[in-house]
């Protein structure tokens, strides 16, 4: 009889570990890019495995104290696979803190989602219980999985990584009702949208982490979004509710970590604009997906970036037999186009791009940076500034894309009025508060383009630029000692800024000083 107790304890060990291995499969992140800022955020693959769904957060930017605007165009990277896709956001609910994401592909692990009968041993109570501070919750363990980002050396990969909880309180909270885990560890930082189990099934999505000190003694929770109210919410956006339950098999095979690692690292270095990066990840990426078609498209992107047209004409069209209708893949030919100097093949991928995807704004603003280059097709260049603003009337990007046009058409009132618009949306912004010095300073409002320099320095006390541009605005009005002081502090910065920057703030010093 002990034989066949410690072989059932071994045979029930191994199938709760294999759940929990089967929940990592299902996760993976979202590339999110905004206007001034991007990032990485936890998500979970659910239904038949062409759904995913994470916080609303992760796919919202904070563009000023009270603007916020929903992000366009995020990459879904699986764990499973290590391949990136571009993705669609299908609804999103701010009260839930939920974004349902539509894949590209079928077939993707997907995790079963816990019905209302698996809450039967959960702790319940109210709203005022949980504000009170005094202990609440009963035992009712749970693990939590999520990609978080991991320190390695000087740098960081994006790993799966485990916490757990072991009591629980169910509440009712406006028309929802939320699970509150209590006593998490470790102590380390869990990211939005982790996953939430009980043994193979989902209880819930992790959101934030909720601190309660009315009490004696801080409570600390963690707050999730109740896997019921996920299904209901889902199945009200198209989403079969049987497949949330019960999800069919995976039909994709199984790629490597290496290729999610590169993947990371690869979007990382496009935002921070390192072309040699993107082109090492891109490269290794192809190596790793010989057959896949957005790795092959960044690739020829990133060798667009590092001035190698040709070879990039040459890695987007193995991208385009392989998916001749992959998002930006036009945009990018066209880009390495212009590298070319065939302007007409580029204004042609450009217009197709704009008719194929009417409303994704990359290539309408490729289009209105297109002919902003040529003074000959300003008014063009104005046409696709406004259409872009039609389509996203709360970026702020929009708004200055549209300002520099009027500018170089000499329409000051205008861009004026767009600047400010981008400033009411983004008041933190620099590069509102630039244009709006350059703009003044262009139409010969010097003394308010003298305001605008100095708040840009009050916003950026410490960028090199921002204090440079006033310096030279400055020393173009002919004072002298105001401007060397900024030359100093821009001298005494931490880390030094770029030897070309040093060589103009030498150039007008010695201007300064003759």
């Amino acid at each position: 009889m002990k034989t066949i107790l410690c072989l059932l304890t071994v045979l029930f060990a191994c199938g709760a570990a294999g759940a929990e291995n089967a929940l990592d499969e299902c996760m993976g992140v979202v590339r999110s890019t905004g206007d001034q800022s991007s990032w990485f955020s936890s998500c979970i693959v659910v239904g038949d495995g062409s759904w995913a769904i994470t916080s609303w957060d992760a796919v919202t930017e904070k563009v000023g104290s009270t603007s916020t605007q929903t992000v366009r165009n995020p990459i879904f990277v699986s764990n499973y696979t290590g391949q990136a896709w571009q993705c669609e956001i299908k609804a999103i609910n701010k009260d839930l803190n939920l974004a349902l994401i539509k894949l590209p592909v079928k077939g993707l692990p997907a995790a079963p989602l816990a019905q209302m009968i698996d809450f039967t041993k959960a702790g319940c109570g109210t709203l005022g219980q949980l504000m009170s501070g005094d202990p609440i919750g009963n035992k009712w363990p749970t693990r939590i999985c999520g990609i978080a980002r991991e320190n390695v050396g000087s740098g960081y990969k994006l790993m799966p990584s485990s916490w757990s909880a072991s009591n629980v309180f169910v509440t009712d909270i406006g028309k929802y009702k939320w699970v509150f885990l209590i006593n998490m560890s470790p102590t380390k930082l869990i990211p939005n949208g982790a996953i939430v189990a009980r043994g193979s099934k989902i209880v819930g999505m992790y959101l934030n982490k909720l601190v309660i000190k009315n009490g004696e003694q801080k409570q600390v929770f963690g707050r999730c979004a109740m896997s019921t109210e996920i299904v209901s919410y889902l199945a009200d956006h198209g989403v079969d509710s049987a497949s949330l339950y019960s999800p069919p098999a995976p039909t994709i095979k199984r790629g490597s970590n290496a290729a999610f690692q590169y993947q990371a690292r690869l979007y990382s270095a496009v935002t921070a604009g390192k072309p040699a990066a993107v082109l090492e990840c891109a490269r290794a990426l192809v190596k790793l997906l010989p057959g896949d078609a957005q790795a092959k498209m960044m690739l020829g992107a990133a060798l667009a970036g590092t001035g190698k047209f040709d070879e990039a004409i040459k890695a987007l069209d193995e991208a385009e037999k392989i998916d001749p209708k992959l998002p930006a893949l036009r945009v990018s030919r066209a880009l390495a186009l212009v590298g070319l100097k065939k302007k007409t093949e580029a204004e042609t991928e450009l217009l197709k791009a704009a008719q194929e995807a009417p409303n994704d704004t990359r290539p309408i603003s490729a289009l209105a940076d297109f002919y902003f280059a040529d003074p000959k097709t300003m008014d063009k260049a104005y046409t696709y500034a406004k259409k872009i603003i039609t389509l996203a009337p709360d970026s702020p990007i929009a708004h200055l894309m549209l300002a520099k046009v009027a500018k170089r058409q000499k329409n000051y009132k205008e861009s004026l009025d767009e600047i400010a618009k981008a400033l009411q949306i983004a008041p933190e912004w620099s590069d509102a508060w630039f244009a709006l010095g350059s703009t003044y300073e262009e139409s010969g409002d010097k003394a308010n383009a003298e305001k605008a320099y100095r708040k840009l320095v009050e916003k950026q006390p410490k960028n090199p630029l921002a204090l440079m541009t006033l310096a030279s605005f400055l020393a173009d009005q002919n004072k002298k000692d105001e401007p060397l002081e900024l030359l100093a502090k821009i001298r005494a910065l931490s880390p030094a800024p770029p030897k070309e920057l040093l060589d103009d703030v030498k150039t007008l010093e010695d201007k300064l000083k003759k």
